[in-house]
């Protein structure tokens, strides 16, 4: 069986930023510093040696002056092809921790979706803490706890998860995800931002 070019492929990715930045007459010192993503990292994604975290697109993408989805979206694109299958390999998926390094998040939404709709897979040791300041208003949060035991709480209210148990909750004020078991958790997250 041929095997099929992946659209999206990580390489692509640093390619786009490359020729976006020389188009741009920026040396790599330049969007460094302009995006907060240190030369040597810049310089990795470039050459296809690294894949970016969502964060460090994210800055990329804001101080290009470019949607996430027109980095990510291919060239020769012509709308003519035939249905793809995406594939993402463990060690492309992006993860992020929480402050305590404690919690776990591996983004699995595409980067496209990123501003609408993002999920996660989350795993909490014991004793972790995800503190979120709020998201912006009207932003929901969906958590699927899998294994284990979690609390949440928002405002004034507090509830506990055990495995199974789904909680749907207001996302825009200041909420906690806490692991007072003695059990590491798993949770299926979806955050979903206003329209």
């Amino acid at each position: 069986m041929p095997k099929v070019p992946r659209k999206n492929s990580p390489p692509d990715v640093g390619r786009k930023i490359k020729l976006l930045r020389t188009e741009k007459k920026l040396t790599l010192e330049q969007l460094a510093a302009m995006s907060s993503v240190s030369k040597s990292m810049l310089s990795q994604i470039e050459r296809g040696r690294t894949n970016p975290t969502l964060a460090i697109l994210w800055n990329l993408t804001k101080s290009l002056k470019i949607d996430i989805s027109d980095l990510l979206n291919s060239t020769q694109d012509t709308g003519n092809e035939t249905p793809k299958i995406d594939l993402v390999k463990t060690h492309q998926i992006p993860e992020i921790q929480s402050a305590d390094g404690r919690c776990t998040l591996k983004i699995l939404s595409p980067i496209d979706l990123v501003t609408k709709t993002e999920w996660y897979d989350m795993v909490m040791t014991t004793g972790g803490l995800l503190e979120s300041k709020g998201h912006a208003e009207g932003t929901k949060e969906h958590l699927t706890l899998l294994a284990g035991e979690l609390s949440i709480r928002n405002g004034l209210e507090e509830i506990i998860l055990t495995a199974g148990d789904t909680a749907r909750y207001d996302a825009d004020i200041p909420h906690y995800i806490e692991n007072n078991s003695d059990k590491t958790a798993r949770a299926l997250m979806v955050v979903i931002y206003p329209v």
